[in-house]
């Protein structure tokens, strides 16, 4: 049935109502604020935005009453009330903007914001399988195809990291200017080039280059998260861009299996092992990414609105300041009233109608709106500058530096550390990496858990709570690995002792990033892209910090003796002086002031 609900809330006051009825429901609309629409599968909504402000400053709050008298209210400060149904519905739409109140995760042959958030998750989950596909084949066929020594084993780590700083840094402008599907679309096919050549690599030199030209795919991070943030209103945010960053990151827990299940699959087929580890490459990488890119540029959308050249008409409510004049009650501005279409298709048409001023007397309420509002903007000088000195950018991008940083360090380290310390004839290499495997694996819900509580604290308590969330992970994350440490160099540790650290460390390590990436697009809002591939670059840059402390300590494992009767173990010291530097370097962070963010 195709039919279509025009809703016009024109309110002359805060007491006036108007009911809405469709063959499912009663909806009764009470204040001067339009609520945010469900667009349902068979009809479309059109509504005008009246976003006023009482004569006390304070913003009045759209509410929504059923006929079974449930309420469901919608503000811009974040405080949208979670159903369960909102995970299979289509996305209720923020007026103001045009982003998804709501998390539609498994709505995604029809709704478009459903689909932004797996396109976005499926690319990065490929980028990351890709980035790490060395990882688990460096043991036991790289290094010994290559005749390798365990430095330049590090040293091919570090280029694997290397690149992905540069990228990341580039590719938030780049966003912002034409928009993250595209640049998630072309880093894929990028970083499929180096992926394919990996089976040329005949010696060190030519290992280092292929690795340090496969980290573009890290750089796929700043549009994946761009990408969420430009389908997503800032009350879930948090939540959609933690799935999709840590569902992506998946694929570094997700590629040893993949890569040393595949190796040994052709190993038993009779090929070499010379042979055998280059065509793994080819095998997985290549393809995954060219299709999911293409995937992406096909079935994609560049922002709510459809293409990213037309994402300033989705614009509804403008707050002036300085152009009414100062009376016993306050400020008074104007703002300008917009009809909005959305369709079936979740597809917003702006229709403009004549501008109606509405009084405005609380400048936090005009800076929420105009953060609201806020569309990603070509990067300039000036907001480059402005950028680089707020230090609300720095607190975020250091935290990260000290949480993801440690992630990609460890997620190179893990292998090696375990079959050092548990090396048996029942305990190979790949079994190892199969332990191992068990911190990357924690993404599948510990970064998501960082979001979904970044933003209940949100809507509970306002950006700060989310901040502190932010420090007390990354905190807790340090003094784990602490744990570590002292815990290998007591040389009575056990698999599964190792292994509980391990899961902790990734627990309080992958929500810290979770919550970070979801105060982001709170501090600068017209330039998303540029922030998240400052943050972003910082993690790299953490890698590449962290492992270099594991290649200047990486510590011995000695058997009894004379001088150790009861053996001696140091390969702990890196762990706990990487925790000891996280945790000192996050305390200065909670005296950060937030500012004019909201």
């Amino acid at each position: 049935m195709s039919r279509t609900l025009d809703m016009e809330a024109n309110i002359a006051s805060s007491t006036s109502q108007s009911t809405i009825q469709d063959d499912k429901k009663t909806y009764q609309i009470t204040n001067n604020q339009s609520p945010s629409i469900t667009s349902g599968s068979h009809r479309s909504a059109s509504f005008s935005q009246h976003n006023g402000i009482d004569t006390t400053g304070d913003s009045v709050n759209g509410r929504i009453t059923t006929e079974k008298g449930k309420e469901w209210q919608s503000t811009s400060g974040g405080d949208h009330k979670f159903r369960w149904s909102s995970l299979w519905r289509r996305a209720e739409i923020n007026p103001l903007n045009g982003k998804s109140l709501t998390f539609p995760l498994f709505r995604v042959w029809d709704d478009s914001y459903s689909q932004a958030f797996w396109l976005a998750t499926l690319g990065f989950f490929v980028a990351f399988l890709s980035w790490f596909a060395f990882s688990p084949l460096v043991p036991e066929a790289v290094k010994t195809d290559l005749n390798l020594t365990q430095d330049q084993v590090t040293n091919s780590n570090l280029a694997s990291l290397g690149g992905t700083a540069l990228v990341r840094l580039i590719a938030g402008p780049a966003c912002d200017k034409f928009g993250p599907r595209k640049v998630l679309a072309a880093l894929l096919i990028l970083g499929a080039i180096p992926s394919g050549l990996a089976a040329l690599v005949t010696n060190i030199q030519g290992l280092e280059a292929v690795r340090f030209f496969i980290s573009i795919l890290g750089g796929t991070f700043v549009p994946t998260q761009a990408y969420t943030t430009t389908f997503f209103d800032k009350s879930i945010v948090g939540t959609a861009n933690a799935f999709s960053g840590g569902w992506g990151n998946l694929g570094g827990g997700v590629t040893v299996a993949v890569m040393i299940g595949l190796y040994q699959r052709y190993i038993k087929a009779g090929l070499s092992s010379h042979i055998t580890w280059r065509l793994c490459f080819v095998t997985v990488p290549v393809p995954c990414l060219i299709l999911v890119a293409v995937i992406i540029l096909i079935f994609g959308k560049d922002q709510p609105g459809g293409k990213w050249s037309a994402r300033r008409k989705i614009q509804t409510t403008v707050m002036e300041e300085g152009k009414g004049k100062q009376n016993g009650l306050g400020l008074q501005g104007a703002a300008t009233q917009e009809h909005i279409i959305v369709d079936s298709g979740n597809e917003l048409t702006p229709n403009s109608t004549n501008p109606k001023p509405l009084n405005a007397t609380s400048d936090e309420h005009v800076t929420r709106v105009s953060v609201e509002n806020a569309h990603s903007e070509p990067l300039t000088m000036a907001a480059l500058l402005a950028i680089l000195i707020d230090l609300r950018v720095w607190a975020c991008a250091m935290c990260y530096l000290l949480t993801f940083g440690l992630e990609t360090a460890m997620d190179a380290a893990l292998p090696g550390l375990i079959f050092s310390l548990f090396a048996s004839d029942s305990f190979t290499i790949s079994d190892a990496a199969y332990a191992a495997s068990t911190y990357g694996l924690m993404n599948l819900f510990a970064r998501p858990m960082g979001g979904i509580i970044s933003d209940i604290l949100y809507a509970r308590f306002g950006l700060r709570a989310k901040m502190y969330w932010l420090l007390g992970t990354a905190l807790s994350q340090g003094i784990a690995m602490i744990g570590l440490g002292v815990y290998i160099n007591k040389n009575h540790a056990t698999i599964g002792g190792v292994i509980g650290f391990i899961v902790f460390i990734a627990i309080t390590g992958f929500a810290a990033n979770g919550a970070c990436y979801s105060i982001y697009g709170h501090l600068r809002p017209k330039n998303i892209g540029a922030v998240a591939g400052i943050v972003g670059a910082g993690g790299n840059i953490g890698g590449l910090f962290y492992t270099l402390i594991f290649k200047y300590q990486p510590g011995v494992r000695l058997p009894p003796s004379q001088i150790h009767p009861h053996g001696f173990n140091s390969l702990g010291k890196k762990f706990w002086i990487a925790g000891v530097f996280n945790a000192v370097a996050v305390v200065p962070l909670f005296l950060v002031r937030l500012g004019d963010a909201v």
